[in-house]
């Protein structure tokens, strides 16, 4: 029994060799999935169990962006090791095909999911279902007086960085000039936009605070935005 065990074990570690198993190095032209390179850290481990979907499941990502390793499987024992190779961007839809169950010592195990076109990510760093933009973002409403607004003759081309900036949707009054902003969700991160409007509000307190339409997605603060295309050397 003991030596069919091992077998099988086994078995299941040469079918996680099939195509995808192992992450492909990121090519320069990928721009939507990992972003900068985490630092190379490998560490093998022994695989407990595996499983394997006829349908990709939905998964995403939040706020965070989990790392991504590449896998290398060992031909003649159930043991994998895991180099880091990147990360994946925050707020972004991802799907995975493949999951694993490795021992991490004697006490613990963890999961590690394969997500398509990228690498093996730890499971608990992934929310089942799409990503949307309201996710986690406390609805609150703010007036403004409206000091300023440019409608952009040619759209501006800017990205977010790491951070995900919070949107507002926008409320403006008929017969006064005063503008009021409700959360509605966040950008993604490492992200480029279309910029077609700006605009200078002033608060209750007299503040100025510069904001900018983002084509599709609804207003945001100017210095949340930085000018340009996005760049996986950002």
């Amino acid at each position: 029994m003991d030596i069919l065990k091992k077998t099988l074990t086994v078995l299941t570690a040469l079918a996680l060799m099939a195509p995808l198993a192992v992450a492909a190095p990121v090519s320069a032209k990928t721009t939507t999935a990992t972003t900068t390179q985490a630092s190379v850290k490998k560490q093998t481990y022994t695989i407990l169990s595996s499983s394997f979907y006829k349908t990709a499941k939905t998964y995403h990502t939040k706020d965070a962006k989990p790392v991504v390793y590449k896998a290398a499987i060992a031909a003649d024992r159930p043991t994998m090791t895991l180099t880091a190779k990147g990360k994946l961007k925050a707020g972004t839809t991802y799907k995975v095909t493949k999951q694993v169950k490795v021992k991490i010592n004697a006490k613990k195990s963890q999961k590690y999911s394969y997500v398509k076109g990228q690498g093996w990510v730890v499971s608990s760093k992934l929310t089942a279902g799409k990503f949307k933009a309201a996710s986690g973002v406390k609805k609150t409403a703010t007036k403004y007086t409206i000091v300023s607004m440019t409608a952009l003759k040619t759209a501006k081309t800017v990205h977010t960085k790491d951070a995900r900036p919070v949107v507002y949707k926008a409320a403006v009054a008929a017969d006064r000039p005063t503008m009021t902003l409700t959360a509605n969700g966040k950008l993604k991160a490492a992200t480029t936009y279309k910029v077609t409007k700006q605009a200078k509000l002033k608060n209750a307190a007299k503040k100025t605070v510069a904001v900018s339409y983002v084509k599709g997605h609804g207003w945001v603060l100017q210095k949340s935005l930085t000018n340009g295309q996005f760049k996986n050397a950002d």
